[in-house]
């Protein structure tokens, strides 16, 4: 047996229940997007500038700064592997915010001296094995800021350097990542929640999924 729309009197309380768990999840999930967004606007900001970064022409090589060159003493068994080697160059300068050198990364030059080329977020320090003369070449590059700043963004914890400073960033720059996705799903539930109707918000929506697909799709 159905009852009739007139049969089945409506419940306001159980309305208003219903009404303020929606109001309640709505603020809730406000409140989230916006600490979340405070909380890595710092981190933010950072993908943005490599985001321009990326779009300009690189810089010459004339116009970089010039090297620092310094040598320093250094004395090792002549007997080692190129990578032994290189560990062992690791530990006499300890460069700072670099990871020790995989075999792939090991060069020689035209003299046949083993070349290491220690990259950081802030540059690179290029170390040349000068093993006849018991020393080190260390040539140092410093990157501009914003160059650093593309390095840091792309900085993630399981590529980043043993350095406590370095692995500090790249946790956070791996919360910035989930944070990202995170508000950008809470802000399609927030204009859903508000203004579904809203024109422009549906002409947004619509020609940023449209130019996503259209893009994978050609870029496949």
């Amino acid at each position: 047996m159905s009852l009739g729309k007139h049969e089945l009197p409506l419940n306001p309380w159980a309305d208003r229940r219903i009404c303020d768990r929606v109001v309640a999840v709505y603020e809730l999930v406000k409140k989230i997007h916006m600490y979340t967004g405070l909380l890595t606007f710092s981190a933010l900001i950072v993908f943005g500038i490599a985001g321009v970064q990326a779009t300009l022409p690189a810089p010459s090589r004339r116009d970089r700064p010039e090297a620092k060159i310094e040598h320093v003493d250094f004395e090792a068994p002549g007997n080692l592997a190129d990578k032994q080697l290189a560990d062992r160059v690791y530990e006499t300068l300890k460069p700072p915010l670099a990871r020790p050198l995989e075999t792939w990364a090991l060069r020689h030059d035209g003299q046949g001296n083993l070349v290491l080329p220690f990259h950081t977020v802030n540059g690179l320090r290029k170390v040349t094995v000068l093993e006849k003369e018991n020393r080190l070449l260390v040539a140092t590059e410093r990157l501009s800021l914003v160059q650093t700043l593309n390095h840091l963004h792309a900085t993630v914890p399981r590529w980043a350097a043993p350095d406590l400073r370095i692995r500090l960033w790249a946790y956070y720059m791996e919360m910035a990542i989930w944070a990202l996705i995170g508000m950008s799903l809470s802000g399609v539930y927030l204009w859903l929640a508000v203004r579904p109707g809203s024109r422009w918000g549906q002409v947004c929506f619509g020609a940023g999924s449209a130019a996503f697909l259209v893009l994978y799709w050609l870029a496949r």
